[in-house]
């Protein structure tokens, strides 16, 4: 006895133009409120990786959206960046945070992570594309918090001369009248 077992067609539904102008208003409000926005390219990436590389950005504060490339590229021409987009190809998301090095940071590091599956495409920095090679070299400055600690270590620095100097002129000082007292 034979079986057929007969699939039912299924329709794919395309999105409707509403649909598609709400997705687009949302990625225009996303670049619009980020100052770094890294354009990630990213394929044959399971669910069990992307889940918590989502759950790792969105407790840094980074938004993580993907999107068709038409209406990335509607949103990007409604933002009026300057500069060429860069190429995207293959699926595309974006990146996205208020903080300028975390997105082109957490992105780089998953890419490490997943080398065949994601890579850095470009970005947009405060209202300006950059290529791939630039955003990596910014994914590579030293966090905000390293940054302060660097800044405050280089006030400090003269601060500390200063009272080393100050330092030695007590200790100077004392040693003279030391000197002095043993030779009465």
């Amino acid at each position: 006895v034979s079986r057929f077992f007969f699939l039912k067609k299924t329709k794919i539904m395309a999105i409707k133009l509403s649909q598609k102008k709400e997705i687009v208003k949302s990625l225009v409000d996303k670049v619009k409120n980020s100052t770094t926005t890294v354009i990630v390219g990213f394929n044959k990436l399971k669910v069990a990786d992307v889940t918590p590389l989502r759950r790792k950005m969105r407790g840094l504060g980074i938004g993580f959206t993907v999107s068709k490339k038409t209406l990335l590229k509607r949103a990007f021409d409604e933002v009026k960046i300057e500069g060429d987009l860069p190429a995207m190809e293959g699926q595309v998301a974006i990146a996205y945070a208020v903080d300028a090095v975390a997105p082109a940071k957490a992105i780089a590091e998953a890419a490490k992570k997943h080398k065949e599956s994601i890579k850095i495409l470009g970005g947009i920095l405060e209202g300006k594309f950059l290529s791939a090679m630039d955003m990596i070299a910014l994914s590579k400055i030293p966090g905000r918090e390293v940054l302060y600690s660097q800044l405050l270590n280089v006030m400090n620095g003269p601060i500390q001369g200063f009272v080393g100097t100050l330092n030695g002129v007590v200790r100077d000082f004392v040693s003279v009248l030391d000197q002095v007292k043993s030779k009465k």
